[in-house]
């Protein structure tokens, strides 16, 4: 059999293909359902080669609908996969985000760090979030330090859940998040940090918790978290979102 370019080529693409889809899914839920798809797959093949014809049907009448329940079971896996290839650089330089006000931001920040006000804001990147601020209660304010702190002050009825931030404006609050489905998140994240990190992992969010406990800022992107996050570092990660540089940055923290 001749060994042509082509082959090897189609070799690389495939090694790659398993190889990220590995690295995105082997903290997820995703490992233990795709061993039993393997399972399925080799019952399967064993049926047809030992011709048991009663186990060959069977299994090939549901194949169909398997394949369409793991498709459903593993949405935000294959969601966050096409995040992640469109955070690519020439394709994020045909969608430019909406400017957020990076002074008002981090200021406000600040404040509820300096005073452990807990907060949870995400900020919308390229994909919107309509189906969590629709939940929440709508705000429409323009972004100001004053009222995004006055949101997250203890006797406000808002405080509670997530302010979400598009552009100019804080769309809406009290935002209830998906939870993170992560096999190693940390036991000590509470309520908003693991809401962070799921609509991190299931968006392309920009999502900022300050804790309640200890006033620390923690930054979420991609299924990401970094923590400890200073004033200098919140206000480059905010420009670089600006700049539609952000996956670099983050990169570089």
């Amino acid at each position: 059999m001749n060994f042509t370019p082509r082959d090897l080529l189609d070799i690389v693409l495939v090694t790659l293909v398993v190889y990220y889809g590995y690295r995105l899914i082997r903290q997820s839920r995703a490992v233990p359902i795709l061993g039993g798809v393997a399972l399925f797959l080799a019952l399967t093949f064993i049926s047809h080669r030992t011709q048991l014809e009663t186990l060959s049907w069977l299994f090939d009448s549901i194949s169909g609908y398997f394949v369409i329940g793991i498709l459903v079971v593993l949405q935000p896996e294959l969601r966050r996969l096409f995040y992640q290839i469109g955070q690519a650089r020439w394709y994020r330089t045909l969608i430019q985000v909406q400017q957020v006000p990076v002074d008002e931001i981090a200021s406000a920040v600040k404040q509820m760090s300096d005073t452990k006000c807990g907060a949870l804001i995400a900020i919308v990147n390229k994909v919107g979030l309509r189906q969590f601020s629709e939940a929440g209660v709508q705000v429409g304010g323009r972004i100001s330090r004053e009222l995004l702190t006055a949101l997250f002050y203890g006797k406000n009825p808002l405080h509670d859940g997530a302010a979400i931030i598009e552009g100019q404006n804080i769309v809406a609050a009290a935002c209830y998040l998906p939870m993170s489905t992560s096999a190693e998140i940390k036991r000590s994240y509470g309520a908003r940090h693991r809401a962070a990190l799921g609509l991190s992992e299931d968006s392309d969010a920009l999502v900022i918790v300050v804790s309640e406990t200890n006033g620390k800022v923690s930054l979420t992107f991609l299924g990401e978290m970094k923590e400890g996050v200073d004033q200098a570092r919140l206000r480059k990660i905010l420009i670089a979102f600006n700049q539609n540089n952000l996956v670099e940055e983050w990169r570089s923290m």
